[in-house]
């Protein structure tokens, strides 16, 4: 009898003891890590102005018809495209239809990460140490492919653009950027 009582206590000691140590609060409990950057794959930026504008933050992409205050606020990203160059530009450009767009800086030329580079990128680490200087320049259409944009926007936050395929009306493009 003094053996199934003691047995008894036992296995409830251990079941106490066990579930004591849990943690409900539902917070990480290591090993997951939060994301420090947001890709977008596939974007599409047309030569025309039906998708033109773009912003990183949301990973929308606006027509010039649907810039309004709101879309003012977001937009950090103008492709400014075509046939003979490729090259983005930011919303506060006077050749822009953003009205008090804000200031995005681009590094077009010159620019260190490769396209395994920006591909293996899962967090912000590459980004952080990157200076984006602003060149004002632009990418032949014949020497496209694998290249990489840099830019850094009016909030500071730092990313890359990797060019992946262009036709006659658009050009398609990964976008990587901090949180």
């Amino acid at each position: 009898m003094k053996i199934k009582l003691l047995s008894s206590v036992l296995i409830m000691s251990l079941l106490f003891v066990s579930c004591s140590s849990d943690d409900d609060s539902g917070e990480p409990t290591g090993g997951e890590a939060e994301a420090t950057i947001v890709s977008s794959g596939d974007v599409e930026f047309s030569f025309d102005d039906s998708a033109r504008f773009y912003a990183s933050s949301t990973n929308k992409m606006y027509s010039e018809g649907e810039i309004d205050a709101d879309a003012v606020k977001v937009i950090d990203i103008v492709g400014d495209s075509d046939q003979v160059l490729i090259a983005f530009i930011s919303p506060s450009g006077e050749s822009t239809s953003v009205p008090s767009g804000t200031v995005t800086k681009f590094q077009h030329t010159n620019v260190s990460m490769t396209a395994a580079e920006f591909d293996a990128m899962e967090d912000d680490t590459k980004l952080k140490t990157l200076t984006v200087v602003d060149d004002n320049e632009s990418i032949s259409p014949n020497d496209y492919e694998g290249k990489i944009v840099l830019f850094e926007n009016a909030a500071g936050k730092k990313g890359a653009i990797k060019l992946k395929n262009l036709n006659r009306t658009r050009l398609l493009v990964d976008i990587k950027v901090q949180k």
